[in-house]
């Protein structure tokens, strides 16, 4: 390791190199391993200044111990689909996956990181590929058992499957390329029901909702050197699509997740009570009730179409946890408000929709 040049590995590949990194999370930069290191669950990695004598087990050295983990069962499966130029897809799918990935002529300035490839490469081998498999078979089995734990009533166990990016890696367009993958393919095969109709796009808040922009198409921009939507910045189209891009914005919304609150009716539909001291001895106010929040915020889309939903930042998404259990604290009182505003919302849409 160079002292001041701690990075061992290209960007833009699979990572060949890491330090050793022992039970405790501690990096020790007088020892660099070959190989990615193993993803451990309960191992925080903390770069830190080693002792005088650091430790001479890595975690890399007992693979048996972390082998069987989801995350690392799952990169082992999407290296050898990757090696194999993505067999198993259909003709939309490996055009639009060669155009990423495998494309001579993509200048250097336009390639994706290696981090968002393997993003994209997961997502749609887990929709595409996955089944065909015994090893992908048991990786989807994982992710319904997942799903369950989350609670024992059914309506809580969405289908989520979730992508933790290092801020600054990407997760915009990884957001695109998706976009792009299920779009261009219902457009092609439009009774194949792995792909979506429609797509909504949740943020936490106005000023990530204003930077989601990006995903609409420009469809205004004359000059093809000042469009501003990230699938021609980022040259994420093959010529072939341009044609149909445009009517991508008539499947997409992108909103934050506040617009899941039931709001206070107005006017003429107003409750005759609004106004009457309840039992509670407040005035009772007359709110929406879901089925008129859904068609507030996904009103240009038809009920039971099949919906995608992408969550940004979505760890600020889990069903909230009962008043008194570690919500005692304001701060974790308040996230327990939000996240239950956010799945609630999203929980009444999967009553509605086809959720992907």
């Amino acid at each position: 390791m160079s002292t001041s040049n701690p990075i061992l590995n290209n960007p833009y590949l699979e990572p060949k190199l890491h330090y050793a990194t022992d039970a405790e999370g501690s990096l020790n930069y007088q020892d660099v391993r070959e190989g990615r290191r193993i993803f451990t669950a309960d191992i925080q990695v903390i770069p830190q200044r080693q002792g005088a004598q650091p430790s001479m087990f890595s975690v890399n050295d007992d693979p048996e111990a972390y082998g069987t983990h989801i995350i690392n069962l799952t990169r082992k499966e999407i290296g050898k689909w990757r090696n194999e130029a993505y067999p198993n897809t259909t003709r939309v799918t490996k055009e639009l996956l060669d155009y990423w990935f495998l494309n001579p002529e993509r200048p250097s300035y336009k390639k994706l990181f290696y981090a968002q490839q393997e993003a994209v490469e997961t997502a749609i081998w887990l929709n595409e590929v996955a089944e065909r498999s015994n090893a992908g078979n048991h990786i989807l089995n994982l992710l319904r058992e997942g799903q369950q734990t989350v609670s024992d009533n059914s309506e809580n166990q969405l289908p989520r499957v979730a992508f933790k990016m290092a801020t600054g890696s990407g997760k915009t367009v990884v957001m695109a390329t998706l976009l792009l993958y299920h779009y261009f393919n219902r457009h092609e095969y439009r009774n194949d029901i792995r792909f979506a109709d429609c797509f909504l796009l949740v943020a936490p808040g106005i000023t990530i909702k204003d930077r989601l922009g990006v995903l609409f198409v420009d469809t205004e921009t004359q000059n093809p050197q000042e469009i501003k939507d990230y699938y021609r910045e980022r040259a994420l189209v093959p010529q072939k699509y341009l044609p149909i891009l445009d009517g991508l914005n008539a499947k997409l919304i992108i909103s934050n997740y506040h617009q899941f609150e039931p709001k206070i009716l107005q006017g003429n539909k107003r409750s005759p009570f609004d106004g009457k001291i309840g039992e509670d001895g407040k005035k009772q106010v007359a709110t929406e009730d879901y089925s008129q929040v859904v068609k507030r915020v996904l009103s240009k889309f038809k009920q039971g179409s099949r919906l995608l939903i992408i969550n940004d930042e979505a760890h600020h998404c889990y069903l909230p946890k009962e008043k008194g259990k570690n919500t005692e604290d304001e701060n974790a009182a308040d996230e327990n408000e939000r996240a239950a505003v956010w799945f609630s919302g999203l929980r009444e849409m999967s009553k509605r929709f086809h959720v992907c």
